[in-house]
């Protein structure tokens, strides 16, 4: 009997992980030293750790996702803001209309802030609501527009969290790159996974079997799901090239 073979290269990152998960939590059920492969293991596990942290790095990026969309939220909050007042400086009530249209000098003063940088339009979200709330305040109650400076101020301070959270997990970032994470711990698997063969080559009845028993039936869990994604995207190449796509 060998250990099974798998191409751990055609794993995506988060299944990667967990074949390895899976591996080192089967090491230290069986005990990593009743199966001969204690000095190995102990040097596979500070790899292993080195993974799980590139792979939080990635998982974080997701940070930017989010911090995009909650400047897209903020920003159609401001236009419809920015919309209402352009209306009501046509409004038929005198009062409404004057109030509008001395508002809409502050806003022209702060130009487009939804071009503007992150930092940039925070700023200038923070004035504008500072404004509005104070020196414009009796603008703001004629026009019936309280709600809508409320709601911006909500949104811009919603964005800001974001961003203070993205700056705070960006500086506890690591500088290990998934690809060499991969790479090393994969090398140290084989070099464990080659010692357990050899193991068995020599002892017949060696006490690493019943462990390579259920790596194996792990490791052909794996090259199963692989064996049918691989299936997957060639009937979807032949489908795209019937079609002439």
């Amino acid at each position: 009997m060998k250990t099974a073979r798998i191409d751990l290269t055609n794993l995506r990152n988060e299944e990667h992980f967990q074949f390895h998960t899976e591996f080192k939590t089967l090491v230290s059920r069986f005990d990593a030293s009743t199966i001969g492969i204690e000095a190995a293991f102990a040097g596979y596990l500070p790899l292993f750790a080195r993974e799980e942290e590139a792979l939080n790095v990635i998982r974080k990026s997701a940070f930017t996702k989010e911090l995009a969309r909650a400047d897209t939220a903020r920003d159609s909050i401001y236009r419809g803001f920015a919309d209402a007042v352009k209306s009501a400086q046509n409004h038929y009530n005198a009062e409404k209309k004057v109030a509008a249209k001395k508002f809409a000098i502050l806003l022209r003063q702060f130009g487009n802030i939804a071009r503007k940088t992150y930092d940039a339009a925070s700023a200038a979200y923070t004035k504008l609501v500072d404004e509005a709330n104070t020196t414009y305040a009796p603008e703001i109650t004629t026009m019936e527009l309280t709600e809508w400076i409320t709601e911006i101020d909500k949104r811009s301070k919603a964005f800001d969290e974001l961003m203070n959270n993205r700056f705070s997990e960006g500086a506890q970032k690591t500088p290990i790159r998934m690809t060499q994470a991969r790479a090393e711990i994969d090398a140290a698997y084989r070099a464990i996974a080659n010692r357990l063969d050899a193991l068995m080559i020599l002892n017949e009845t060696a006490p690493c079997m019943p462990f390579v028993l259920e790596l194996n039936v792990r490791a052909d869990k794996y090259k199963t799901n692989l064996a049918q994604r691989q299936g997957r995207a060639k009937a979807d190449k032949v489908k795209k090239e019937a079609k002439g796509d």
